[in-house]
């Protein structure tokens, strides 16, 4: 009780959120949850999450050398897609083995985040809002044209969640082998560069916002398959609400001690020992 009157007495409620704020932490969430569930999926790994694969660190690769070049947020999405791209076809063509997917996935991690320490180095400027973009970081002022996109990223995740909901049991059965998949009369090609391709996106958008925020998209869709087993609807919303709350509480979290820290170190240090104790629960 004294913990939630100092922290209405501090500002420190939901009301004191901007709305954009609450929107990048909805979009950061839903996108980092939905991708990891895809992705564990569809690799048949529960360890994988869009960081490990590499794909936050191209995004952030993006993203950094538009803040060296300072260019506008048209050409930064573009080169982020570019190198999104380039990482999604070189991903689909090994795409055969799941080991050799993970292999490559964390040899681009490594690569870009090797190149981002090296523009780091020999840049001069900027190098603060670098270091929030490797750590995460949810307190960056929006533009008139950054709002637009956020609006559009908004529909975009919510019309994704919905094609999800109705296509549930695809997503189930990509989690089957390739043979079991084809006697469902599934075409496992198809569909898994589909939810490949939105696992992409969501990723690229979450980095473009807040940065790289890792065990976000590792933990939360296992939160959410213990609490609601193989009733994927409830599993994917319970994605986007786990999600959102953690990364809700992280903030209050940080204000509540006064510090300026990223929010990826906070999510890590709440989120993994909930899921420590889920885990241990379930497994009795």
């Amino acid at each position: 009780m004294l913990v939630t009157i100092y922290l209405i007495s501090s500002d420190l409620s939901l009301l004191s959120f901007s709305i954009h704020k609450l929107m990048i932490i909805f979009v950061v969430g839903s996108s980092l949850s939905i991708s990891g569930l895809i992705l564990q999926n569809l690799l048949k790994n529960p360890l994988v999450e869009p960081y490990i694969l590499g794909i936050s660190s191209a995004s952030a690769l993006g993203f950094v050398i538009s803040i060296i070049l300072n260019l506008n947020i048209l050409f930064t999405n573009i080169l982020m897609l570019i190198l999104i791209t380039l990482i999604y076809l070189l991903i689909i063509v090994n795409y055969g083995s799941s080991l050799k997917f993970i292999l490559i996935g964390i040899s681009i991690n490594l690569i870009c985040s090797s190149i981002i320490s090296l523009l780091m180095a020999i840049s001069k400027q900027d190098i603060f809002k670098t270091v929030f973009i490797l750590w995460g970081n949810l307190d960056r002022i929006i533009t008139k044209n950054e709002a637009i996109f956020l609006y559009i990223c908004l529909f975009f995740i919510i019309f994704v969640v919905i094609w999800m909901i109705l296509n549930k049991n695809k997503l189930q059965i990509l989690s089957l082998s390739d043979e079991e998949a084809l006697s469902f009369g599934l075409d496992f090609r198809k569909y898994r560069r589909i939810f490949l391709t939105i696992a992409f996106i969501l990723t690229s958008i979450s980095v473009y916002f807040s940065g790289i925020i890792s065990f976000l998209g590792l933990i939360v869709p296992h939160i959410s398959k213990i609490l609601n087993k193989d009733n994927y609807s409830f599993v994917m919303l319970d994605c986007l609400n786990i999600s959102v709350s953690l990364l809700i509480l992280s903030v209050l979290f940080l204000k509540f001690l006064k510090l300026s820290l990223p929010i990826g170190i906070i999510t890590s240090i709440i989120g993994v020992p909930i899921f420590i104790v889920l885990l241990l629960r379930y497994l009795r």
